[in-house]
């Protein structure tokens, strides 16, 4: 019971703690305190006999044990750094406890003599909590590994009660290891991969509060390349793109990729080019576009990348079709050749016209 009130009767003096901030949390049925808060008690005592003091003490808990520390009597206060007492209304006694700490928590005591060793008294329990805080020095910083080493992540966290402590990716991610969530201070992943790569939260929860720290896992692999149409069809004179998706860290510059046909580099100018398009999470999408296909273009192209980690390469063929197909912007469209054929028929019927008429 929180607050313990002697009654008596006739004119016997009645102690009551009727006030407090924080207020008694209806749960843990005690005032639960935040560290270093000011924390106040309001104390009544009715039929105070003329001779005697309100006095304030509290039975602070220590390695084990209860200590009875006296705080006041009257408005006087006995460590006027600690505590401070004044009197609000002529019945009242409040007690002001600056700065709490956990060695603060226990039980206050007001009371008034009665007679001798005879006290009338209320008391009020007291729980410290203190917010849950990441440690940077004992917990992981952002950190760079290589593709299939192993790594332990370290979350340490102090609080009271014993913060919860749990892993999480951003945006929702799968854990290594399943799931969305790892209630552990570590977390340990055995031969790293690409997927791996990403941000972590440390998370430190309890019922005073929360604190988090968010933590980098770059991961280092050679080039990994992969299309989705490594086989290609067009007709003479029609645009066609030979699409190259490429992944590694350190991502592979525009220089660190090749385009190749039949072991030599495919020659650029005119009616092919290469378009490189930076993306996200390490990726660069590298486009050998003909801009009107010719009948020499057909054939194999390899399209190779590399970085600090390794190289690889994918194989494409562009084989000559019947009718002309769509390109990557699912459009048909003629290239260079084509136009320039077009051009020339106008011309040519423009001069037959013209002839025509003034002929």
């Amino acid at each position: 019971m929180v607050v313990n009130n002697l009654y008596f009767v006739a004119d016997d003096p009645i102690v009551s703690i009727i006030e407090t901030n924080p207020v008694i949390d209806p749960v843990e049925n005690k005032i639960v305190a935040e560290t270093n808060q000011d924390v106040q008690l309001t104390c009544v005592v009715e039929n105070k006999p003329l001779n005697s003091q309100v006095q304030w003490k509290g039975l602070i808990k220590r390695n084990g044990s209860t200590t009875v520390v006296p705080i006041s009597t009257a408005t006087r206060s006995y460590d006027s750094f600690k505590y401070m007492v004044d009197t609000p209304a002529p019945t009242s006694w409040r007690l002001r406890i600056q700065n709490i700490q956990v060695t603060d928590e226990g039980t206050y005591v007001c009371e008034v003599q009665t007679m001798v060793q005879t006290y009338a008294s209320s008391s009020a329990d007291m729980l410290i909590v203190e917010k849950p805080q990441i440690a940077d020095l004992a917990t992981s910083s952002d950190v760079t590994k290589s593709v299939g080493e192993s790594l332990t992540l370290q979350c340490a966290a102090s609080g009271r009660p014993t913060p919860l402590v749990k892993w999480t990716r951003m945006a929702g991610e799968l854990m290594p290891s399943g799931g969305r969530e790892l209630l552990e201070p570590s977390l340990t992943i055995l031969l790293l991969q690409p997927q791996h790569a990403g941000i972590y939260k440390c998370s430190a929860s309890n019922s005073a509060g929360y604190d988090s720290r968010d933590i980098q896992l770059t991961i280092n692999y050679p080039p990994v390349l992969f299309s989705a149409n490594p086989v290609v069809q067009q007709a003479v004179g029609y645009v066609k793109e030979l699409v190259c998706d490429i992944k590694g860290y350190p991502t592979p510059s525009a220089d660190d990729v090749t385009w190749t046909k039949q072991g030599a580099s495919v020659l650029l100018g005119g009616h092919i080019y290469i378009r490189n398009i930076p993306g996200a999470s390490s990726k660069i999408t590298s486009i050998l576009v003909f801009w009107g296909v010719r009948e020499s273009d057909y054939g194999e192209y390899t399209c190779g990348a590399k970085n600090d980690k390794g190289s690889s390469s994918i194989k494409f063929v562009l084989q000559r079709s019947a009718v002309a197909t769509e390109d990557r912007t699912n459009q048909i469209r003629a290239g260079a050749s084509i136009l320039a054929v077009n051009i020339a028929t106008v011309v040519m019927v423009l001069s037959v016209c013209l002839l025509q008429r003034f002929g």
